[in-house]
């Protein structure tokens, strides 16, 4: 039995080439230490982001994401047990999309990904997370 938690996130400022490349290696790294997967979607300063593994573990990553000084805000949208992990090869699967490509995905024609988050379900999202 696995835990997951899905959470969307607010950036304080725009990330950089850099900026990505160092949260990905702290995370990937920090995440095959916890034995934690999951998979992170950027999005217009946003982040939504899946993370899967033991309970505890996952719940230290999201406090400590809570407390990130580059975040202005972050919202969880579900939680609870799953039989497997989505993304069982993947310490930190990473994707830059535009709202231009959920809308295309999602079939919708959302201004912002603030306003297509506030609208979709979170199976909605899990679902975007598996296209991208």
């Amino acid at each position: 039995m696995y835990y997951y938690l899905l959470y969307f996130g607010v950036a304080k400022k725009e990330f950089t080439e850099q900026d990505f490349n160092l949260l990905l290696e702290q995370a990937r790294s920090r995440n095959h230490y916890l034995g934690i997967t999951g998979k992170l979607l950027h999005c217009e300063g946003a982040f939504i982001q899946l993370l899967e593994g033991v309970e505890v573990a996952v719940k230290e990553v999201y406090y400590s994401i809570c407390n990130d000084e580059r975040l202005i805000a972050v919202k969880k949208i579900t939680e609870g047990n799953c039989e497997e992990r989505y993304y069982a090869d993947w310490t930190m699967d990473f994707k830059n999309v535009s709202i231009e490509e959920i809308n295309k995905m999602e079939n919708c024609s959302h201004p912002n990904v603030t306003e297509y988050v506030k609208t979709a379900s979170a199976v909605k999202l899990l679902k975007l997370l598996a296209k991208s």
